[in-house]
This record gives C-alpha cells, sequence and structure tokens, in this order.
C-alpha cells in the first residue's frame, strides 16, 4: 500500500453514500498562504483546510470558477485548484488533485499544530 493510499483511508475513511457535502474532514489551521490568479498574487491566511480544499481570508477578488495556484511562500510548496465560492470574507478553493491535498492539508496541520505547540512551550 502507497503512503498515499494509507493517508487517504485514514482521513477521508470509508467512502460515503454522497449524502454528505464534504468527503473529508476539515481542519483550522492558521498558515500564510499566496493565491495567484490571472498573474496577481493576493497574500491570504488558511481558515481550514482538508483533503479536498483550503479556506482562505480575506476573499480572492477572482469569479467563480476561476483556476489559482495556491502557494506556501515558505516552501515554495503549490498546488492548482479552483474558486468554489465566496462566503464570509474569505473564499472556498477546491484542489485539482485530492491525491496532493492529503499531503498538503496533512503537512500543514502538522505545521500549525508545531507553531501551537512553540507558543506553548515560548520557544
Amino acid at each position: 500500500m502507497s503512503f498515499v493510499t494509507w493517508l487517504r483511508e485514514k482521513l477521508l475513511g470509508p467512502t460515503s453514500s454522497g449524502a454528505e457535502r464534504r468527503r473529508s474532514e476539515r481542519y483550522p489551521v492558521t498558515s500564510g498562504l499566496e493565491v495567484i490568479a490571472d498573474g496577481r498574487t493576493s497574500a491570504c491566511r488558511v481558515d481550514n483546510v482538508s483533503a479536498g480544499g483550503v479556506r482562505v481570508v480575506p476573499t480572492v477578488e477572482v469569479p467563480v470558477g476561476t483556476v489559482v495556484t495556491v502557494r506556501d511562500p515558505a516552501t515554495g510548496m503549490s498546488l492548482h485548484g479552483e474558486v468554489l465560492g465566496h462566503e464570509g470574507g474569505g473564499s472556498r478553493v477546491r484542489f485539482a488533485s485530492e491525491d496532493a491535498g492529503i499531503i498538503v492539508s496533512t503537512w500543514m496541520r502538522m505545521a500549525g499544530e508545531s507553531e501551537s505547540a512553540a507558543r506553548v512551550d515560548g520557544t
């Protein structure tokens, strides 16, 4: 079993009947990201992340359906996605590749947990 397959099973569990709108659990993360669309870069913060996508704030001022690149400026890691909607001062972006999304969402959650632990420890 590949690492991505194992991670997919851990995060997504058994396939649902389709009754739920979201296939994967969302995790709160506060990390800086860049959203690149039409040659413009918007500095954003992650509100939450899942294997399927990310919600960023503030709203990325592009039409729904726009293809974007979500990039972590600290590591250079980037993924392509599509803007699904805008609400509550933020934008929802679906990752083009769920396999890549699984890896990125896990990495972001782990980085967020490390930052939280460092703040608590004072380091």
